[in-house]
């Protein structure tokens, strides 16, 4: 892939992270709202929100699962260097591929379980034990899209470290 065409993935994917910001800011300012209202109608009116606990597991899953992939876009995820910063620059880049291909199986394989956990809570119906009917799904759904984001940004990694190698050559 070309360094052009390479840069226009990283550009178009910088869209999707976006979206998934997004959503993730959207999930837990609505949690924030909703635990301040339950808290009010607790200890003021004493009726608190009907199933607000169970509404907030729905919503943790597109906090912590969406903007995963964008941290390791912008390259905050933790990192220990300490071996590897004193690697010459082609082994240091070719332990960093090492890594990304590895994340990738990790992540891939969490996505493929993911994606079948979300389709049968789908397909059943699945729904949690709640003062209301929600669906356990919404929840799942983003732990398969959170999880394949990853493997995609690792993936993207790995092009733009093989890249970098090249350059260095």
């Amino acid at each position: 892939m070309s360094t052009g065409k390479l840069d226009s993935v990283f550009n178009a994917y910088r869209t999707v992270h976006t979206v998934t910001l997004v959503i993730s800011a959207t999930a837990i300012t609505c949690m924030s709202f909703m635990i301040v209202v339950d808290v009010f109608l607790r200890y003021v009116f004493n009726s608190p929100l009907p199933a607000s606990v169970e509404i907030s597991q729905l919503f943790e899953p597109y906090v912590v699962f969406l903007p995963f992939a964008y941290t390791l876009f912008i390259g905050r995820h933790v990192r220990v260097t300490l071996l590897t910063s004193r690697l010459p620059k082609a082994a240091e880049n070719m332990t960093t591929i090492f890594t990304y291909l590895v994340d990738f199986i990790f992540f891939s394989l969490i996505c493929y379980y993911a994606w079948i956990e979300f389709w049968n809570s789908f397909l059943i119906g699945e729904i949690m034990f709640a003062a209301i009917r929600l669906p356990w799904w919404i929840g799942k759904l983003a732990m398969a899209l959170g999880t394949l984001i990853i493997a995609v940004q690792c993936v993207l990694h790995v092009l733009d470290s093989f890249r970098e190698f090249r350059e260095m050559k």
